[in-house]
């Protein structure tokens, strides 16, 4: 009978994931505007070093795709908090459905459309580069630096990967919790400045130790270790929250 009852659910999470597939293209769309809006942020360059000598002066703009991969992680962010939204929830009741195969569905959803966002993301600085070949004045040179070893490039993917889901948990976390009452909307960001700001006071900069926590680790399994570990944190209580939703009959 338990055997029954897990393959139905599985089956039940397969089809909510293909239906959302098909039915939420709209975070396809607003993924594209959003990196070509960081693809044009980027072109102003992500940095810059100049020097100069008797005659001649020397300016040097990095172009890379930090700029969109930010813009993809607030996208990744936004599409999770507007999933949690009460019109999306109520979709995944056309299926005969509960509370726990609807979160599962979302969840693998959402990672599904994350990796897309990271990898289109990283592919765009091929094309950032491209673009700022034909725009440089002709003057400027573009010196296209490779894009490493293979090995380099595939850990940036993953990498990019897990911060992007990371942040569609924590969207996931917000949007779920300012469900529980609406006037969450204003008093959740007022009381976590406010929080931020006491603690920020007392010495303890929240936003830093966090930052320092997750981006500043240089082995790749304790920085894998610990995007796991804060995701799971946020998607386990974005669980516990909506089981306190009212159910759905």
């Amino acid at each position: 009978m338990m055997s029954l009852i897990e393959v139905q659910t599985s089956e039940i999470v397969k089809r909510q994931i293909g239906y959302k597939w098909r039915a939420y293209t709209g975070v396809f769309t607003s993924l594209v505007v959003i990196q070509l809006l960081g693809l044009l942020f980027s072109l102003n360059g992500t940095g810059q070093m100049g020097s100069g000598r008797t005659g001649y002066d020397v300016k040097i703009t990095y172009f890379t795709a930090d700029i969109i991969v930010g813009f993809t992680i607030f996208w990744g962010f936004l599409t999770a908090f507007l999933l949690t939204t009460k019109a999306y929830r109520e979709d995944d009741f056309a299926f005969v459905t509960n509370r726990k195969t609807s979160t599962l569905s979302t969840i693998a959803f959402l990672f599904m459309i994350c990796v897309i966002g990271a990898l289109t993301a990283l592919l765009s600085s091929f094309a950032l580069k491209l673009l700022a070949y034909v725009i440089l004045p002709g003057e400027e040179m573009l010196l296209i630096q490779g894009m490493g070893d293979v090995g380099t490039w595939l850990q940036g993917i993953f990498a990019t990967i897990l911060i992007v889901f990371m942040f569609s948990s924590l969207g996931y976390l917000a949007g779920m919790i300012i469900q529980l009452n609406k006037m969450l909307v204003i008093v959740l960001p007022v009381v976590v400045v406010g929080l931020m700001i006491l603690l920020s006071r007392g010495g303890f900069q929240v936003e830093e130790y966090f930052f320092q926590f997750i981006f500043e680790e240089n082995q790749a399994w304790l920085f894998t270790l610990k995007t796991i570990a804060v995701t799971t944190i946020f998607y386990a209580l974005a669980v516990l929250v909506s089981n306190r939703l009212e159910v759905k009959r």
